[in-house]
């Protein structure tokens, strides 16, 4: 099995996937209820923890019929792996318009490292759910990769290469999987990124 840290990058897929397009299409009601759904899925991590996390347990949080819950997430990996897919998709990340690449690519791997810093068992959480071989989270895998990727490539710009964000892709990798080992800190994490995004853009 491939360990998977938070945000560990994966390979791009085909731009319409058929978890990104189903997406797409929801609204109204539809809309709400995934959003309640992922809601009440970080409340629970947060009173139970991932291993005691169900889908009906959090059904039941967001005032829904488990069957409701299963017409959207097939296992508690998926709804995990799609709440920290929309926070990274839908969050601003800070600004980075600094004329100098290195200043925009740290701002970016700082900010991902440290999106789940302030929740422990949300980022343990994540980690563990990336590593499941749920065809649902697979996809969810390859968006958040796309999204990472995508990132990197605006910080970079014209000033640098596709070799600098492979390398920087590369080390954003294995700095997460110790994170989500439990090695270091997110925070420390950032440090090290930053330092290693330094060297690399030299």
């Amino acid at each position: 099995m491939t360990h998977v840290a938070v945000g560990v990058p994966l390979p791009a897929v085909p731009d319409q996937s058929p978890v990104e397009a189903t997406r797409r299409r929801l609204t109204g009601k539809r809309a709400d209820t995934v959003l309640k759904l992922g809601a009440a899925t970080v409340e629970v991590l947060g009173e139970v923890g991932y291993s005691e996390l169900t889908v009906p347990l959090v059904a039941a949080k967001a005032g829904l019929a488990r069957a409701t819950a299963y017409i959207y997430f097939s296992s508690k990996e998926h709804l995990v792996a799609e709440v920290y897919w929309r926070r990274l998709t839908t969050a601003t990340p800070p600004a980075n318009d600094s004329p100098e690449m290195i200043e925009r690519v740290v701002s970016v791997l700082r900010y991902l490292a440290l999106n789940v810093a302030d929740e422990p068992e949300f980022a343990a959480a994540v980690t563990q759910a990336l590593l499941s071989n749920d065809s649902d989270v697979e996809q969810l895998r390859f968006q958040i990769s796309r999204e990472i990727h995508r990132l990197l490539v605006a910080a970079v710009g014209s000033e640098g290469s596709s070799r600098d964000v492979g390398l920087l892709e590369l080390v954003y990798t294995g700095a997460m999987v110790r994170a989500g080992m439990g090695h270091l800190s997110y925070g420390e994490v950032a440090d090290q990124l930053e330092a290693a995004a330094r060297q690399i853009l030299a």
